[in-house]
Order: structure tokens, then sequence, then C-alpha cells
């Protein structure tokens, strides 16, 4: 804190400078729309999804594999997606994005904003192609008939439903507290990537999701991180977080990626959550049980505050692992 000083005559007035306080979150709630396990109101599937909801707005984020999935999975659960207009599409997989077009057309007749305004980081519409050099964009066309081979396809498939995108270049906060990290710097060798793709003809060993971010709470306590399939690694991630505020990250929920780490990825992983301050984690979709609980295990953590996310899962308001599902 800086004091400026004004001198009149004698007397000397002090005015107290501050910098500008950071905006929490208020009353975050996420609840699982689509991953691997399901409860018995729910529909499984390879794939992520998740309602995150504050007092300030919602966000759709991740939009899960099949068409259907995520629209059945919130009838079941009773939760209204007509009003929500934010959607966060963490990386270009189908796995990811496969629930967007279906689900945007069945709510743009009666409501004409619902799942409009949709975030994707930098590179998210970059080509990619199979080792033989084929143009390849959307995954397995069997399990979702939105299936496209380039990038413009999609784009157009989806502008022409209404729909407006926001490339985000960089860290940038969407709604009050709710902060989108942009591509994450690939800062620690954490690679996550898909095999047989790539950003060339040529079949370089680019990494083929650049474009990967992730989404962060930022409450009283520090950092909530909700991550989508974490292709940039998860370290990767919180460091990303901790470049917008240097707190604590102190709870993971989704896809980390780590399903097949070995004990000695999964020991370096648990060694660094742990300096940054991990104390609860919701390890669904690609981040495997074996591994969540290796993690459990390496960070010292209650069961209460570890979960193999299912469909149904909720974090609430206080920070609370709320299970949907017998572990």
């Amino acid at each position: 804190m800086k004091n400026i000083l004004m001198y009149f005559g004698l007397f000397v007035l002090v005015v107290p400078t501050t910098s500008a306080e950071s905006v929490y979150v208020e009353d975050p709630h996420i609840t699982l729309l689509s991953t691997m396990v399901a409860n018995f109101s729910g529909h499984g599937e390879w794939g992520f999804s998740a309602l995150i909801e504050t007092e300030d707005g919602t966000v759709l984020f991740d939009t899960g594999f099949r068409q259907s999935t995520v629209w059945s999975n919130s009838k079941s659960l009773k939760i209204d997606l007509s009003m929500v207009k934010n959607v966060v599409l963490t990386h270009y997989h189908t796995d990811h994005t496969g629930g967007l077009l279906h689900m945007r057309k069945q709510l743009m007749k009666d409501h004409p904003q619902a799942l409009t305004r949709v975030y994707v980081g930098e590179g998210f519409f970059i080509q990619r192609f199979s080792r033989d050099g084929e143009l390849v964009y959307s995954l397995d066309a069997s399990l979702n008939p939105d299936h496209f081979t380039t990038p413009q396809e999609f784009r157009r498939a989806a502008e022409a439903l209404g729909i407006q995108f926001v490339v985000v270049e960089q860290a940038r906060e969407i709604l009050p507290g709710v902060h989108l990290t942009g591509p994450v710097k690939r800062l620690y060798d954490e690679r996550n990537v898909s095999p047989g793709r790539f950003l060339d003809s040529a079949a370089s060993r680019i990494d083929n999701i650049p474009e990967s971010q992730v989404l962060g709470l930022l409450t009283d306590k520090g950092w909530l991180l909700v991550s989508g399939c974490g292709h940039a690694g998860i370290i990767n991630a919180t460091a990303a977080l901790r470049d917008i505020r240097r707190v604590p990250v102190i709870m993971g929920v989704g896809g980390f990626h780590l399903f097949q780490a070995s004990h000695e990825v999964l020991d370096w992983t648990a060694k660094n959550l742990k300096e940054v301050g991990m104390g609860s984690l919701v390890g669904a979709h690609c981040t495997g049980t074996a591994a969540t609980y290796h993690l459990k295990e390496s960070l010292g953590l209650p069961p209460s505050k570890v979960s193999i996310g299912a469909v149904g899962t909720q974090i609430d308001s206080s920070l609370n692992i709320i299970r949907a599902s017998v572990e």
C-alpha cells in the first residue's frame, strides 16, 4: 500500500491507496453431467461435461460425447439448461464438444440465447491430420452423427444455429471470479496428446492440442480447478491459474488424463499438487480410477476429500463433495 502525501502549509494529509481487490466467486455449485460412471438416474460415456453455477451466472463446461447424453442426463437430474448462455469447450475432441449442436437445436426455438456464447482456446479451429495425411477433426462417427472432417465445417454448422465463438488467446475472467486460462503453457513435459492425430500432414510430434484450456473458480480459500481432459497437464494447469493469481489450488475437478500414467508420473504429479495446496480431488473422465486413488494416497487425503466423479456428483458452495455413486 502506498501513501500519498499532500502538503497544505504545515499540515500533512495522508491518503491511503489500495490495489484493486480480487473478486471471489459467489456460491459456486458444480454438477457433473457427462463422465464414464453413471448414477441410477443417468447415462455414462467416454466424455465430460459439468454445469457450473454461481450467483452471477452459469457456465456449461464441455458438452459430452454423444449427441444426447448431456441433454438426457440434465433432464434426469432436473437441471434446466435453457437459461445457460455461456459454454466453455476445453479442446476440439468430440468427447467434449459432441452434445453442443444437438442441445442448441432443442433449445433455440423457445430460448434463442441458450448456449450461444462459446469460449474456445486459440488453436481450436486448426486442421488436424491422420498419420497418412488425411484431413481429420471429429472423433468416432459411429458414436456421434455430428461428424466433421474439417474445423470449418464444425464452425459453419454451429454458427448456422446462432452460436458465436469467442477465441480465448490468454487468461480472461468470463464471470466474476470465473476465469479461463486460455491455451495452457507447457512449462513441464506432461505430454497428454492423443495418438494418431497431428497438426501437419508430415505427422510430426508437435503437440496436436495447443488450445487445451482449463477453468478456475477463484474462492476465498484458493482456486478450484475444472479440467476437461488436461491435455496440457494438470501441473501446467495449476501453474496457469497461479499466473492469474498466486494463491493455492485447493481442489481439482474433472478429467486429468492420467489413466495410463506410470507410478513414477503419478508420484511426481502428487508431489507438485501437494506443493500448490491440493486438498480435494474429483477424478472424472480420463483421470482413471486407479490414478485417482494413487493420488489420494500420495496426497494423504481422507476419503471425504476424494471422489471418482459420476453423473450427478456435485460440489456445493462450501466445496464439499456430494457423491452420486457407490465408491
